[in-house]
């Protein structure tokens, strides 16, 4: 399986802009910077990317860990949060955090975070990253019906 995407960048470092388009389309020149703002207009960074990848790869893994484990989650919502860095005159990513909130049955919870760990360790995306990645485990338990 291959996927890829494409980015142009204009101008300098400083004030200038990129797109980024995917082959499925849902990034179609959607605009990136440095920063955080083009002019007003909204935009992303790689940073913010990668953050959103991290975030998307883990809750996969975690509902293919919980089917592993019969256990049905109404909702996984995971947040990703990067530390950037600077190194000499660049920047690094030494540390991510990723919490991941699960809607599952009481009683799964120490199960929950072995998955959440699993999930971790088979994710492509962290296991592609030299950056520290710690994860954190929340259960919102459902009520099971008697």
């Amino acid at each position: 399986m291959r996927r890829h995407a494409t980015a142009t960048w204009r101008g300098a470092f400083r004030g200038g802009e990129g797109t980024i388009s995917t082959l499925s389309g849902v990034f179609n020149n959607s605009i990136y910077t440095e920063g955080i703002d083009a002019m007003g207009v909204p935009c992303t960074n790689p940073a913010e990317i990668l953050a959103a990848a991290e975030s998307a790869c883990i809750s996969m893994m975690v509902a293919k860990e919980l089917a592993k484990e019969m256990i049905v989650s109404e909702h996984i919502e995971t947040t990703s949060e990067i530390l950037l860095a600077p190194d000499h005159d660049t920047w690094h990513i030494p540390h991510i955090h990723v919490i991941v909130k699960a809607r599952i049955p009481e009683g799964a919870e120490a199960k929950f975070r072995a998955i959440v760990q699993r999930a971790k360790e088979n994710c492509p995306i962290t296991r592609s990253l030299k950056s520290e990645v710690t994860v954190e485990a929340i259960v919102e338990p459902i009520a099971q019906l008697v």
